[in-house]
Order: C-alpha cells, then structure tokens, then sequence
C-alpha cells in the first residue's frame, strides 16, 4: 500500500486510461484527484477520486493552465501525470511555471518534441534501429504536387502531432493524386487552433496506408523509469476502432511476449531519453515490424495491463515520489506475473452501440456481425473500459456519455463507412425468408 501523502493529480477525466489509473492508484492507498471539463466525465465519479476539480477542456490550453495553477498554489506539492498528448506537451512546455507548485514526472520538453512530432519520431526510431513505413513530410501545395505522382497508393494523410489541433481526427485514407490534392488543403487548414504551434511547417505527414490496420496494429504498452533500470512491457493487438480507417481502439486482445521487439522498445526509449508510462504501435509489414506511433501518456486500455499484472499507474507514481524500493518490488513481481492466459479489453457499450449503428445503415456484412457475436461471447468476461462492480458509478456515467457522444457523431461515422452491397442471392433468401 502506498504511503506517501503526495496526492496525483489526474486530466482527461473521460479516457479509459484515466479511470483506470484511479481505480489502480485509489485502490493502492494513493490520494487520487481529478481534473474535470465536463460533468459527463467518468473518472470523477470513481469513489477511488478523492477531490474532482471543474476545470478548462485541455484543447482550451492558456484557460486550463491558469486554472490549473491556482490550483496548484492552492494546494502545492503534488503530482502531475500526463494522461493525453496535450497534457504531456502542456506539462513539458510550461514546467517552469508548474515546478513551484507541483511535484512533476516529466520528460524534457526536447523529448516529448522528437516524440509528439512523427517526423522527429521517425529520425529517433531509425537511430534506434527501428524500421518505419515510408512517411513523406510536404511543406506546402508546391512540394506536394511535385511528388503526389511519385506516391505508392493508397496514401494516409495524418497531422504530424496532434498538439494544438482544433479536430482530433487521426487522417484520410487517398487512392489517387487529384483526392490527395483535394484533401491536403482541407486538412491543413484544420491543423492549428491559431495560437503557437509546435511546428513552424505544415502539420501534415503522408504515410503508405496498409490494408486493414485495424487489424493489424500491434501495441507494446509499458513502463520504463527514470535510470532506464526498469522496465516492464505488455503487448496486445487493437481489432476494432470507433472510426475507419483510423481511430481509437474500442477492443483489444493479450498477446504473448515478443521479446525481441520489447528490447527495440526499450532501445528507442533510451534514444528519446523517455520514461514514464508509454504505448507504442507497431505495423507488420514487408517482413519486419515498422512503428506508426508513440503515446507518452497513460492510453485507453490501461485497464488491461494492471489486469495483467503490470499497474503502470502505481510505478509511475512511485518513481515520481522516489520510492525506488517499492518500485524495484512491484517491477519484479510485474516481470515475474506475465501470463501467456488471452484476455480481452472493451468498450462494451461502445462495441454495442457501433455494432448497433451498422445494423441500422447497412454498414456490417452477414460475415461481420457473426464474428463479432462470437467475439462477445467468447470475451464475456474481458475487462471493461468502465463497468465496474466494485466501483459502480464512472460505467453509468461513461454510458450516458457515449449516448450523447454518439448522437452527436452520427453525420461522421455515416460520412467514413460505407454501406453493404446486398447481392441478388442475399436478396432473394431474404424475400424467402
């Protein structure tokens, strides 16, 4: 159990991996409290919150920095930990302003750039020895015509960081060079909120879109402390996504260890000079695994992890409050726990509603909708993104949530899926039926 008095001061009250950082830390003894931006936020009901805190969204980012140091000269001397891309840059870029009031666990602002920036990130990951897919970086209209007739398609257009972006939208998939010149303009002018930048250039990376990623994107999730010492990994493959081409996982399954690409990991993050909580995606591709990102942050299927026996959540609390012994102990005892037993992470409302929602437009083949029953009810048991039936209250917030959520994110997903052809013998059998 967790002694110290420092409480842990915990954002982006609505993610998976915020709930389950609470419930992990709460149940470890920890003074768990919660900035909130809405009072649909799921965290900030977990009885494991001490205090919830109504606070600026993080995309509002000078508002939620004032906010946040008053209250840290209100009560100073706790912990800041990074649960998303903008708090992670937010906390880096402004730790002169937070260090007199918060105790902080923070990579330089050097490090979260070569990270939170995928061009950077591509430099790091090729000095690690890590491959990449092939990633091309335009500056502006001019470059990008010159080298669309060039391109292997289909090509992804994503941001090259997500910081300071008004939309959250991770990219477009392009199948030809007038829809890559249609898109590009559209895109960049979705890129910056009008305040600074991260970047001076375009924020815009062309990427070589491959297949079905959502199927294929595997994830060496971890920890790594301070000294490099210790670390600790999981890994697990995404196999839905609340958007296509790409988005953020709804459902995720175990997967055993591969050593040989924990040790690339922990290579790269030796090279960014990283520590911390962190996420890495990986693509298999032409016979080698190439990384498409880097989360140094707490990501949504925490919960998986510490039901794997790897709290994340709790060791980097305890190397931010310097308790080496305990943290070297549950290292060990993480290490010592793998399992090679499957187990699965959801959304299950999420996954319900999705499955709903493709029913109702034609979305989801006949094929489809029997895998994923199937899916269910062989991962009846999988861990939750919030149901809980020790801690009742953040799974009925989460749901009310995602309802009002959903709704609202209808025109997109009908605008980003396409609708199921029926063939004449479908047509027929069912005219029989």
């Amino acid at each position: 159990m967790v002694k110290s008095r420092i409480a842990i001061f915990l954002a982006s009250a609505a993610a998976g991996g915020t709930i389950a950082a609470v419930r992990n830390l709460g149940a470890a003894g920890a003074d768990v409290r919660v900035l909130s931006s809405r009072a649909l936020s799921a965290a900030a009901w977990s009885r494991y919150t001490s205090r919830s805190y109504s606070i600026a969204s993080e995309a509002d980012e000078q508002r939620f920095l004032q906010q946040l140091l008053r209250i840290g000269k209100a009560e100073p001397g706790h912990l800041l930990l990074a649960t998303s891309d903008r708090t992670a840059w937010l906390y880096a870029e402004n730790q002169a302003q937070l260090a007199p009031y918060f105790l902080l666990y923070q990579p330089s602002l050097q490090t979260m750039r070569r990270i939170l920036d995928k061009k950077l990130l591509a430099e790091a990951a090729a000095a690690a020895g890590m491959s990449i897919l092939q990633s091309w970086f335009p500056q502006d209209i001019n470059e990008l015509t010159e080298l669309a007739p060039t391109l292997p398609y289909p090509i992804l257009i994503k941001p090259r960081t997500q910081v300071h972006r008004i939309r959250n939208d991770k990219g477009v998939v392009v199948y030809t060079e007038e829809a890559l010149k249609r898109y590009y303009q559209s895109f960049i002018e979705h890129n910056s909120s009008g305040t600074k930048r991260l970047l001076a250039e375009k924020n815009v990376l062309l990427q070589r879109f491959v297949g079905d990623a959502s199927q294929s994107v595997h994830s060496i999730s971890g920890f790594v402390d301070r000294t490099a010492e210790f670390f600790v990994t999981r890994h697990a493959v995404k196999v839905l996504q609340r958007s296509e081409p790409v988005g953020v996982g709804v459902c995720f399954e175990s997967r055993p260890a591969n050593v040989s690409l924990s040790n690339e990991v922990r290579r790269l993050c030796r090279e960014l000079k990283y520590f911390g909580i962190f996420e890495v995606e990986v693509l298999w591709f032409e016979g080698r695994w190439n990384i498409i990102d880097f989360n140094p942050r707490l990501f949504s299927q925490v919960g998986l992890d510490i039901c794997r026996g790897s709290p994340t959540p709790l060791f980097a609390y305890l190397d931010a409050i310097r308790d080496t012994t305990a943290l070297k102990n549950a290292i060990d005892e993480a290490n010592a726990a793998e399992s090679e037993a499957e187990i699965a992470f959801y959304d299950r409302f999420t996954l319900g509603a999705l499955l709903l929602a493709r029913i109702l437009t034609l979305r989801i083949s006949q094929r489809d909708r029997s895998y994923w029953k199937a899916w269910k009810e062989r991962n009846g048991r999988a861990v939750d993104f919030a149901v809980d039936s020790r801690d009742v209250w953040p799974g009925i917030v989460h749901l009310i949530s995602e309802i009002y959520l959903g709704l609202r994110a209808m025109p997109r997903f009908l605008r980003s899926t396409k609708r199921v052809q029926i063939l004449p013998t479908q047509t027929a059998a069912k005219t029989h039926n």
